[in-house]
C-alpha cells in the first residue's frame, strides 16, 4: 500500500473530524465505541478503555466504574487505536483486537485521548493513525502480522 495515496490532506481532515466528534461524545459521558472503517480488515476505534489513573486531569475519563487500586483510583479513559474490524462485536473498544505477530504479541496502536485536544492535535493524531494503518496493511501483506 502506498502511503502517499492514504496519508492525504483530505484523509487527515476526515480522520481528525472523526476523532473530534468521537471525543466530544465521550466528554459528555457517552457510551459505546466509535468506529471508522479504514479497510475490510481494519477500523479506527475510539472508546472507553479500563486501567487508567483517575487523578490524571489531562485525559477524558469516565465518572462511572472508578475503584481503588492500592493508593490510586483506577477507571476508564478514552482511547483511540487501529484495531481489527469486527462488525458483529464493535460496541466496546476493549473487545476489539489488535493485529498480532507470529509470537502472539499485539501491535498496540492505542493512544489515550486528551481532554483539551486542539484541531492541530487531532490532525497530528489523524496523520499518525493513517501512517499506522499503512504500516499494518503492508506488514499483513508480507505475512508478518495476522488480523485473527
Amino acid at each position: 500500500m502506498n502511503k502517499k495515496n492514504i496519508v492525504t490532506k483530505e484523509n487527515i481532515s476526515k480522520v481528525a473530524d472523526f476523532l473530534k466528534e468521537a471525543c466530544d461524545h465521550f466528554k459528555n459521558q457517552g457510551e459505546g465505541c466509535y468506529n471508522l472503517p479504514l479497510s475490510e480488515d481494519l477500523v479506527l476505534a475510539v472508546g472507553w478503555s479500563d486501567g487508567y489513573n483517575m487523578a490524571d486531569n489531562d485525559i477524558i475519563k469516565s465518572e462511572e466504574g472508578q475503584r481503588q487500586s492500592g493508593n490510586w483510583t483506577c477507571g476508564y479513559a478514552v482511547n483511540a487505536a487501529v484495531k481489527v474490524r469486527n462488525d458483529a462485536d464493535c460496541s466496546d473498544f476493549d473487545f476489539l483486537n489488535y493485529p498480532t505477530n507470529k509470537d502472539g504479541e499485539c501491535w498496540d496502536s492505542g493512544i489515550t485521548m486528551g481532554l483539551n485536544e486542539t484541531s492541530k492535535g487531532y490532525r497530528k493524531d489523524a496523520r499518525w493513525f493513517l501512517e499506522t494503518f499503512v504500516a499494518m496493511t503492508n506488514a499483513h501483506e508480507r505475512g508478518e502480522i495476522s488480523y485473527e
